[in-house]
């Protein structure tokens, strides 16, 4: 199984401090030299010690060059960084050389640096004369956009080939998700708790880079496999179901007589399981590991308003044409609604075309949808009409991107293609069979629907413009 990457040791901190020690050291190996070979004075002596408190200055304001840039590539936050620049005092030593002290602190999304250097011999102390100001990007990465993203909550119930980001969820019994999870809520949920808690049937894909990750902490429940790795802020208690891949705790990690686990555990704090269990995992057990790296996130952009005060009702037949402009706002809506018994059609027979809509308002979608890819059929035969998430021409989905500014709404039974950011909730109908991919700052399935059925694709619109 593949593994996410979350080592918390700071690399290119120690691979730089490692350089620095050995800089320092042929200095002051030049200056002994350079003293031995001359009638040395004491001026002589505090001048040396003066260039290396120097040197250790400037050498601390590259050791936070460095572990800045660790931080920033294993996906952690700013704060993070900042704590462990001040660790213990700031101070670090260099070998024999002395030692330098650091001071970060905060400024937006910059850490101002400041850096003093002492010798061994205490005869001499430098400061940087000016601050550092350093930019701290956080990590963004688009993996939070391979599937279904939801800034307030999601109740999964059905079958999803995708990822899930939520800030709170809710796991119906026999979901399956194959994908990866990120939970980066921290309020109270409807357990009381702050926990990602998972049941169903499957999470995660066996021999795939997928994982499971929570800011908070992790309860694994209702016989539940999870074929993935499990990274927590805070403790791991599997009460109910199996895990297949390693768990990374960043407190305690608790196994009951109904969990298994057959990776290894890692965590920060404790583990404990039952008395006369004798092997609870069949890989290792180690106490006392790093925290692992908060879960990716990616914060949605703005939406696109396009004016407009077109109303589209759709009681019968209605064809989108695609474009070849990827960035065409020529499609704009106030809202779209389609009847009961009406069809829609995107017509992508053309190649290298594209359909993008923009809804100022809501949109209600009762009806049929078409996708039509080869000229050699008319938009609304039946061979087109999507009714599950295996069509021939799944992939094509990424031509049909919208832009919706209020809530989105699938009746029973009604499918969809293409990938749909809302501004409101998103409610998928049930039974509904979904091709693309949902964003909304809202909920996901605030009804509880069931028997849903999502296959993800990723859009092109996204990939070139978010």
């Amino acid at each position: 199984m593949a593994h996410k990457q979350h080592n918390s040791m700071p690399t290119s901190g120690m691979i730089t401090l490692l350089l620095i020690a050995g800089v320092l050291a042929v200095g002051v190996l030049i200056a002994g030299i350079a003293g031995i070979s001359s009638s040395s004075t004491v001026t002589e002596i505090k001048l040396n010690q003066a260039n290396s408190a120097r040197n250790l200055a400037e050498s601390g304001v590259l050791y936070a060059k460095g572990l800045i840039a660790s931080y920033e590539n294993q996906g952690k936050t700013i704060d993070e960084a900042i704590t462990a620049l001040n660790n213990n005092g700031g101070v670090v030593t260099v070998g024999s050389s002395g030692s330098f002290i650091i001071v970060a602190t905060k400024s937006g999304s910059n850490i101002v640096i400041t850096s003093t250097g002492n010798t061994t011999s205490a005869l001499a102390s430098h400061v940087i004369p000016q601050s550092y100001t350093l930019t701290f990007t956080e990590k963004q990465s688009k993996d939070a956009l391979q599937g279904t993203y939801t800034g307030v909550s999601a109740t999964m119930s059905g079958k999803y080939y995708g990822s899930l980001v939520t800030s709170s969820n809710n796991f119906n019994e026999g979901v399956t998700i194959s994908g990866s999870i990120d939970y980066v809520g921290s309020g109270v949920n409807s357990y009381g708790d702050n926990c990602l808690h998972i049941k169903g049937s499957s999470i995660g894909t066996n021999g795939e880079d997928t994982h499971v990750c929570s800011d908070t902490c992790v309860i694994v429940d209702g016989c539940v496999n999870i074929y993935s790795d499990i990274y927590a802020q805070g403790d791991v208690i599997i009460t109910n179901g199996h895990v297949y891949g390693d768990i990374h705790s960043g407190g305690n990690v608790s196994l009951t007589w109904a969990g298994s686990v057959n990776g290894s555990i890692y965590a920060h704090g404790t583990f404990t399981k039952p008395t006369g269990y004798r092997q609870p995992t069949n890989g290792t057990v180690k106490t006392g590991t790093s925290i692992p790296a908060k879960c990716i996130s990616y914060p949605l952009p703005a939406h696109e308003t396009v004016a407009s005060n077109k109303e589209l009702i759709i009681n019968q037949k209605y064809t989108f044409y695609g474009t070849t402009d990827i960035n065409s706002h020529s499609l704009a809506y106030s809202s779209i609604k389609s009847s009961g018994g009406s069809k829609i059609c995107f017509d992508l027979s053309t190649p290298n075309t594209y359909i993008n809509i923009f809804n100022s308002g809501n949109m209600d979608i009762n009806g049929d949808v078409y996708v039509r890819t080869s000229a050699s059929t008319q938009c609304f035969d039946y061979a087109n009409r999507v009714s599950d998430i295996y069509a021939a021409n799944y992939a094509e989905a990424k031509r049909v991107y919208m832009d919706v500014l209020g809530k989105v709404t699938f009746n029973g039974g009604s499918n969809w293609f293409g990938t749909v950011y809302a501004g409101g909730n998103i409610s998928p109908g049930g039974g509904g069979k979904y091709i693309g991919a949902f964003y909304t700052n809202g909920s996901y399935n605030p009804e509880n629907h069931g028997g849903i059925e999502s296959r993800f694709v990723q859009s092109d619109y996204v990939l070139q413009n978010w």
